[in-house]
């Protein structure tokens, strides 16, 4: 377990499954690797990004296995739990733990019985899950999986556990990053959790991002990044935002198919992941050249990032 504050570019990996929609191991070590080669920070496994929410108990321990065999020597694996029950997660975060996480991200999808669930449920459920281990938590706000909404005043009651450190915020509000860094100790972080206002959200201080564009693009978000926060180039990150991000992001939301498309990014890039469990789909072949002449413009562009990083 690592004692540093989390910092920079954590980049969530897809879950790459065989033709019997089994996890294939083969080429989640080679997505690994190539990842690693690409300098993020972190890597994180079984988030939305990597369909965690369509993996068993096993499955999950399964992709947490190969990511870290994968990474090890090499870089920093952060496991999410995203669960609906509070047994599960505990379970999980203790394996999470036992295999040397330096944190992990954790929601929980509290949805309806009868009624709305209560602030009450959910914050118990963190204060659970962070009684479990020593492990620093990422609370994780996705409403519309997750069925309750981290606003910043129930965020402030959450960063009260002792181990909540952060909150990956992915409502795309960047307003939110500021209210909460009004509210909460300065030692709590507000994680970039959104492609659409990466951009101004990593500008009004969040100096850690996770978002699934960077499997298409990740020399791209980590250029953008290193451009505001260590150069403060505003207009060098925002050429970056408008040339190699965001035209993912339109590529997405275009197909409706988040996850199609970031595993259709990865394979332009002749990274082959497969395609997403179903009931997810692939892109259509109009989808799929469309995105292969982004991605090869992204690819070409990245050429002038040394190192991985923005010169």
């Amino acid at each position: 377990m690592s004692s540093k504050k989390l910092k920079g570019i954590i980049i969530p990996l897809v879950t790459p499954f065989d033709k019997d929609e089994k996890i294939h191991k083969t080429l989640l070590r080679d997505l690994t690797k190539f990842m690693i080669s690409q300098g993020p920070d972190y890597l994180m496994a079984t988030a939305l990004t990597g369909e965690g929410p369509l993996l068993d108990f096993n499955e999950t321990v399964e992709v947490w296995q190969e990511v870290f065999a994968a990474a090890k020597g090499h870089i920093e694996v952060i496991p999410a739990i995203i669960s609906t029950r509070t047994e599960t997660a505990i379970k999980l975060a203790k394996i999470a733990y036992d295999m040397g996480a330096p944190a992990l991200m954790v929601a929980p999808i509290v949805p309806e019985l009868y009624a709305a669930r209560s602030h009450q449920d959910v914050f118990q459920f963190y204060a659970d899950v962070a009684a479990a281990t020593p492990l620093e938590l990422i609370l994780f706000n996705y409403p519309s999986l997750t069925g309750v909404d981290l606003t910043p005043p129930f965020v402030a009651r959450l960063s009260k556990i002792e181990t909540v450190s952060y909150i990956k915020e992915s409502t795309g509000d960047s307003r939110r990053v500021h209210a909460i860094q009004r509210l909460c100790d300065p030692s709590f972080k507000v994680i970039c959790g959104n492609p659409n206002a990466a951009f101004e959200s990593i500008a009004l201080g969040c100096d850690t991002w996770i978002t699934g564009i960077m499997n298409v693009a990740p020399k791209s978000s980590i250029a953008m990044m290193e451009a505001i926060v260590k150069h403060g180039d505003l207009k060098a990150a925002r050429d970056i935002y408008d040339q190699h991000l965001l035209p993912i992001v339109d590529a997405m939301e275009k197909s409706n198919n988040p996850t199609g498309t970031i595993k259709a990014g990865l394979r332009a890039r002749g990274v082959n992941v497969g395609i997403p469990r179903r009931p997810g789909t692939d892109l259509n072949a109009d989808e799929m050249n469309s995105l292969k002449t982004l991605v090869d413009k992204i690819i070409d562009a990245e050429k002038q990032f040394s190192d991985s990083r923005i010169a």
